[in-house]
């Protein structure tokens, strides 16, 4: 038995060192967690150490009894503190004083009830025993463990779903080698666990923090992509698109099939002189929103102050004259209506079609939208005017 554990303690003792040693490097990690995680490491391969030690002396025999008892109570002074390390090393913000006035209470009690043998004592032969008052340990323990389960209910708010059945399975770890070892004290499996606990929350750690770096990066690409004003797609998005479509255009142009059509609003200007700039972007979001309505299955892009370009795609594709009847019967109703500008949502459009055999880019098509846009845009003003 005792051979074979030496074996086991040894492997995950240098786990742990290797670990400390390379806890900074190639991370994602805040500074903050990698000093706290390199301290756990320590922390455990030192309880790992101490455990061991006691066992190897109670299974020798005829060890001096203050060296034995120093051993153990390092082993069990240090224990409890790892729930703070693994705290503090998983991001925890709270204040952890409490805790920490626990533990050191905890450690306070066990040095000065040591020499009385109330909690534990050395036998005669050499061997460890548990005292009358070993329950005290037991308290601090649960307290421990009730405040890992707060340490893993916090992991589990940040945490997605996905995520949740690794989290749990971690807590599992953790309480099956805590658990038995407390009830038995020739079971050596509480550092194992913290051991194993500790390297996966390690693990968790960065996955979590790498998810949310993700998230963060595809919230940045978002804005950087996206207009501001309206939340469309923008220009330079829209670039991005049309060079892809022109590559599909170059490897296989009957196999392309989109239109485009072009908006620009109408009395944005007269707007923004009249009413303020304030109601001129109220007036661009809200001609926005009814684009948006129109194309529901395809991409609007905001390409200039008052220009808007959609690619048509799928049923907006499909229903292409449907939909070029439908703008125009409710842009003609807006010119009719008798109120302000600013309360008209008025806009020009043209519509083209990709022709395979006659259009080299997306610019050709483009150009066709753009002429009937102004043609569309006369008829507007005609009608205005009337």
């Amino acid at each position: 038995m005792i051979p074979f554990y030496g074996v086991v303690v040894l492997s995950c003792v240098m786990c742990m060192i290797t670990l400390a040693m390379a806890v900074g490097k190639n991370t994602i990690l805040d500074k903050n967690s990698i000093q706290w995680f390199r301290f756990t490491f320590i922390l455990v391969a030192m309880g790992m150490t101490f455990e061991f030690a006691g066992v190897l002396f109670s299974h020798l025999g005829n060890i001096p009894s203050w060296l034995f008892i120093t051993v153990t109570l390092c082993e069990y002074v240090l224990s409890p503190f790892l729930t703070l390390s693994l705290a503090k090393s998983c991001g925890i913000k709270a204040s952890l004083k409490p805790m920490f006035a626990v533990m050191m209470f905890h450690a306070a009690l066990e040095i000065a009830l040591a020499p009385f043998g109330i909690i534990f004592y050395i036998s005669e032969e050499g061997y460890f025993c548990r005292g009358d008052f070993y329950w005290i340990y037991l308290v601090f323990c649960g307290i421990s463990f009730l405040f890992i389960l707060f340490v893993f209910i916090h992991l589990a708010r940040k945490a997605k779903e996905n995520n949740l059945g690794a989290l749990l399975m971690i807590a599992v770890t953790f309480l099956c080698g805590q658990i038995p070892s407390i009830v038995e004290d020739q079971i050596y499996t509480g550092y194992m666990s913290i051991c194993i606990t500790a390297v996966l929350l390690y693990i968790f750690t960065q996955d979590l923090m790498r998810g949310q770096l993700i998230k963060i990066i595809g919230q940045e690409q978002e804005k950087s992509t996206h207009d501001s004003l309206t939340g469309v797609a923008n220009r330079e998005l829209y670039e991005r698109r049309t060079g892809i479509m022109n590559g599909n255009i170059q490897n296989d142009a009957q196999a392309v099939h989109f239109a485009i059509c072009e908006c620009d609003l109408n009395n944005l200007k007269v707007i923004n002189d009249t009413y303020g700039h304030e109601s001129g972007d109220f007036y661009i979001k809200a001609c926005c929103k009814v684009i948006c309505n129109f194309f529901k299955h395809s991409p609007v892009f905001r390409t200039g102050g008052d220009e808007f370009v959609i690619i048509l795609q799928n049923e907006d594709y499909e229903n292409y004259e449907q939909i070029k009847k439908d703008i125009n019967e409710f842009v003609m109703s807006e010119v009719r209506k008798k109120s302000s500008i600013l309360e008209k949502i008025s806009f020009a459009a043209g519509f083209s079609k990709f022709n395979s055999k006659t259009d080299k880019t997306v610019g050709d098509v483009l150009n066709r939208a753009d002429f009937e846009m102004y043609i569309h845009k006369k008829c507007v003003k005609t009608n205005a005017s009337v």
